[in-house]
């Protein structure tokens, strides 16, 4: 009789113990994500990233979770629309409600696929103040597995540390021309930590291999040119060939590169190879040949942009031509 009493009350205070501590959590909940288009899928589709979004938060353990019908009534008690949740009226009706922090974003329709934003609204300041995005695959499997990769990296990039949420950047600051966590050189540094990463490296020599950019007659639209684009070029790239029936090929090798442990690897686009190609081949740092480089920056229906790293040259070439190709990744 005695045992049993004690294992009660040892339970009791457990309990209490843990209730104490989750008063102390700050109190964060997840409201609708926008849509660009309002059919039934979508709204379906974005509706399930909330709450696999909502399931991430809770794994964190570092929140008290607001309930769905708690904030969805608060919401409509205190007339807030979730598209103007950041306004300073709005903001003051969520700080007399004591809530600490907000989740959100958005779940737009890009062809067969998702681009996905997921961000935090500081209530405190009334400023979003950490956010991460990623292209997203439509079907069931692909929009399991690319939200749950996704939260995995927004997650990693918050900080609760002092009941503030900010975003957070690796502790060693890298130089270009330095070697980086995967043993490749860094090759460009944007100054600050934003969208999940600050710097570029790319692959060790080791990696380098050849391959062919796609069937030439396929156009594979949605790439981008620009420095920051490599990523979602090589996933928009990978998602297209899976459904052409194609494998093997530099964009698909790039996503598939697993280097001592490292498997975020994608395509640079044509700006990002214009950098590898200054801030390293120059230098004679990384160890590129003097032939020509793969981006993951379509050019025209049946041709690619690529680079000749004796002289710099940028020129477009039929995407069934086999070139040289060095991964970078982004961190």
């Amino acid at each position: 009789m005695k045992r049993t009493i004690c294992v009660i009350v040892l339970l009791a205070v457990t309990l209490s113990a843990l209730i104490a501590q989750n008063a102390e959590l700050p109190r964060l909940a997840v409201v609708e994500f926008s849509t660009n288009l309002k059919t039934e899928k979508v709204k379906a589709d974005a509706v399930t990233v909330r709450n696999l979004v909502e399931s991430q938060m809770i794994g964190t353990r570092k929140y008290q979770i607001i309930t769905r019908d708690e904030i969805d009534k608060l919401l409509v008690n205190q007339a807030i629309q979730v598209s103007s949740i950041s306004s300073s009226e709005n903001i003051k009706k969520l700080q007399l409600q004591n809530i600490s922090y907000i989740v959100t974003g958005s779940v737009d329709a890009m062809g067969n696929d998702y681009a996905v934003t997921v961000k935090v609204l500081d209530v405190s300041t009334g400023q979003f103040s950490h956010s991460d995005n990623d292209l997203i695959g439509g079907s069931s499997r692909d929009m399991y597995n690319g939200i749950n990769a996704l939260m995995s990296k927004f997650v990693s990039g918050m900080s609760s540390e002092g009941g503030r949420v900010t975003q957070t950047a690796s502790n060693k600051i890298y130089k270009v021309g330095e070697f980086g966590p995967a043993g490749g050189f860094i090759f460009y540094d944007k100054g600050i930590f934003s969208n999940g990463w600050r710097y570029l490296e790319a692959a060790p020599i080791e990696t380098e291999f050849t391959a062919i950019w796609a069937i030439y007659n396929k156009s594979i639209t949605g790439t981008n040119t620009g420095v920051g684009f490599g990523r979602q070029n090589t996933e928009i790239i990978v998602e297209r060939l899976k459904t052409l029936g194609e494998s093997e090929k530099a964009a698909q090798l790039c996503a598939n590169l697993n280097f001592d442990g490292y498997k975020d690897w994608f395509l640079p686009s044509k700006d990002e190879l214009d950098l590898m190609y200054k801030n390293l081949k120059q230098k004679r740092l990384g160890s590129f040949s003097d032939g020509w480089y793969w981006s993951s920056s379509q050019s025209y229906e049946t041709s690619a942009w690529y680079q000749v790293f004796k002289d710099g040259v940028q020129d477009s070439e039929r995407k069934n031509r086999t070139g040289s190709v060095r991964a970078v990744r982004s961190f």
